[in-house]
């Protein structure tokens, strides 16, 4: 007999865009971290569709740094990534990133939250997952916690 999943473990059929801060809360081991670890596995697991930009993965890799991760924990973190089954790594060119400047321009974002705008653009998503309040300010981008998404 096939096993139903509950209501709660059923896939999301839209795909979402990860902040650069859903990832540092689990390995900063901040506030959030239990909520964000939580949809981390569900992404892990392909529950969840996502992506992040490479541009943010570096970033999350430099702030990691920053705190004094040493290069085992950064090359930790990089090759965890490879076991998401519901994460693809969104590349940024440089055109997308001059997209971002003006986007930067418009919305009064930097250049980080202009950037994932952009990214949201290009894979025709509306919905980033953050903390960061910044992405209010664009209209049509729908910002959602992981502590919504559980």
């Amino acid at each position: 007999m096939r096993r139903v999943k509950p209501e709660r473990e059923k896939p999301l059929s839209t795909e979402l865009l990860l902040d650069s801060n859903v990832f540092l809360e689990v390995e900063l081991a901040e506030q959030h971290a239990e909520a964000c670890k939580l949809l981390l596995g569900r992404i892990r697991d392909g529950l969840v569709r996502s992506a992040i930009t490479d541009f943010h993965v570096d970033s999350i890799v430099t702030v990691m740094e920053n705190y004094g991760k040493g290069w085992k924990d950064l090359a930790v973190f990089l090759a965890s990534l490879l076991r998401y089954k519901g994460l693809r790594i969104h590349p940024m060119g440089l055109g997308g990133r001059i997209k971002a400047a003006h986007i930067m321009r418009d919305h009064g974002l930097d250049f980080d939250d202009a950037l994932a705008v952009q990214a949201l653009k290009e894979l025709s998503i509306e919905t980033i997952v953050s903390y960061d309040d910044d992405f209010d300010a664009v209209q049509w981008v729908k910002r959602r916690t992981p502590e919504e998404l559980l």
